[in-house]
């Protein structure tokens, strides 16, 4: 008699190493759900807050969703790589091997942050296995690259930039991974946020991973190599759908929308979800882990039922 097999709920893509995990069984909703992380986090950050609260993925598998989690390439528990290589095409190519070889099925892609860029390139070059996007304050396709940071100083080494986006000054080594400082998580990560849990900034910071600061430069439009878009074939009729805070300066709603136009006229069928406009004034970046994220994840689950 042969033995019944039990499928792991983790596991690695080959090629790149990139970790995944699953979550939920439910066929209650026909599309499972992808997270696609951020710079410096992990796919952890949708399984708790740093306060210890149930985080967005659990949550969801609660209503009947199933979720796939997943660490970047070279990042979090995923094979290593050697970060100081590490570019955004190599981040890329190891989700389009996940969505083809792992998956193998349409998905909603909820991308954060930097994970924006990485999924619009997977929209353009594997359109059937994605059903939508909804966008956690999601980076823009390199197409809309920040132009304007500016370059203060550039030793070959170490270089000081102003984002462009925020006025938020950089300095990245490229000899060494970039892991967030007191610039970037006071005044760009958290902003003016009203929510964030501060006595738990210190967990926030303890779970941060290190970053390419070669993609951390492609990013800010510093270096080329921010994925671009050249076919926009695969955006026509997409559902993608961006969602943001009121104190994210990265994010604003001019931001957003500019992103929400430019997908718009490759024929997606792509819309700003403004939180003040559902009566949620005070978020900023790391929508996942404020104090309000369960009333931010309803909103996200009213357009996720209409996939």
């Amino acid at each position: 008699m042969t033995a019944m097999t039990r499928n792991a709920k983790v596991g690695r893509e080959i090629s790149s190493g990139l970790y995944y995990e699953t979550l939920g069984e439910s066929k209650q909703h026909e599309h499972a759900l992808l997270f696609i992380h951020g710079g410096g986090s992990s796919g952890d950050a949708f399984r708790a807050t740093p306060d210890g609260r149930l985080g967005w993925a659990d949550l969801l598998v609660e209503q009947n969703f199933r979720v796939w989690l997943t660490d970047w390439p070279g990042t979090g528990r995923s094979g290593y790589r050697d970060i100081l290589k590490l570019r955004y095409d190599d981040v890329v190519e190891g989700y389009l091997r996940f969505l083809r070889d792992v998956i193998r099925e349409p998905v909603i892609i909820l991308p954060h942050s930097m994970g924006g860029p990485i999924t619009w390139k997977l929209v353009e070059t594997e359109p059937d296995l994605i059903a939508g996007v909804i966008g956690i304050a999601p980076g823009y396709p390199g197409n809309l690259a920040a132009k304007n940071s500016e370059v203060l100083t550039d030793d070959g080494n170490v270089i000081t930039f102003k984002f462009g986006d925020t006025g938020v000054l950089f300095e990245i080594d490229r000899r060494r991974p970039y892991v967030y400082d007191d610039n970037y998580v006071y005044k760009q990560a958290l902003g003016g946020s009203k929510h964030f849990p501060a006595n738990s900034i210190a967990a926030m910071r303890a779970g941060f991973t290190g970053i390419s600061p070669f993609m951390i430069l492609q990013r800010a439009g510093v270096m080329p190599g921010m994925p671009i878009i050249e076919k926009t074939e695969g955006f026509k009729g997409k559902r993608i759908r961006l969602v943001a805070g009121s104190e994210d300066p990265a994010h604003t709603r001019a931001i957003e929308q500019r992103t929400a136009d430019l997908l718009s006229s490759w024929g997606a069928d792509a819309k700003v979800i403004w939180l003040p406009d559902h009566g949620i004034v005070g978020n900023g970046h790391f929508l996942p882990f404020e104090l309000n994220h369960e009333q931010i994840l309803e909103v996200i689950v009213k357009e996720l039922n209409v996939f």
